[in-house]
């Protein structure tokens, strides 16, 4: 799907084309990692209340309805997913609105992370998965991005996303 019309207007949704980041030296036998990452649909969408008619639905089926400002927000979602991957973000693992366990992270830089301030963040929300074709070695799938209360001073464990990278690409399985 390379738009959407809502209202009457159409809406460009080739950002969320798929695309490949490549990390020097992370890969099998010090060779680059090649990561998918590819963003979901409910990172321009949010769920239906009850009573309201969706229109649209995700790629499980799932009927959702478009949200003007995370479609905004989605824009710079590519830029910001090659940054957290090439600059090695910290991430951590989190449950979503649905209770789904995820990583979940920021957009700052790891020398930035410890300065963060309790409060409204957009959270981005994502898996990793093996990936099955050779043009890359793991899929990131950004799953949702939405603003959220975080607390910084409770998350516990903080993961290198390089580190969660290798792990999915080593263990050949899903993470989380």
């Amino acid at each position: 799907m390379d738009n959407i019309e809502i209202d009457g207007i159409v809406h460009d949704l080739s950002h969320l084309r798929r695309f490949i980041v490549a990390v020097p030296g992370k890969g099998r036998d010090n060779s680059e990692l090649r990561v998918a990452i590819r963003l979901r649909l409910h990172t321009i969408s949010r769920s239906c209340v009850a009573g309201e008619d969706p229109n649209m639905h995700d790629e499980n089926g799932q009927a959702r309805v478009f949200c003007e400002d995370r479609y905004t927000f989605s824009l710079g979602l590519p830029e910001i997913a090659r940054r957290m991957v090439e600059q090695n973000y910290f991430c951590w693992e989190s449950s979503d609105r649905n209770r789904s366990m995820n990583y979940a992270v920021v957009d700052v830089a790891p020398g930035r992370i410890r300065n963060l301030q309790n409060g409204e963040h957009y959270v981005i929300f994502f898996y990793l998965y093996p990936s099955g074709g050779t043009a890359a070695d793991v899929d990131l799938h950004i799953t949702s991005c939405y603003l959220r209360f975080m607390h910084f001073d409770r998350i516990k464990r903080r993961y290198n996303l390089h580190t969660v990278l290798r792990k999915c690409l080593f263990d050949q399985k899903r993470v989380p």
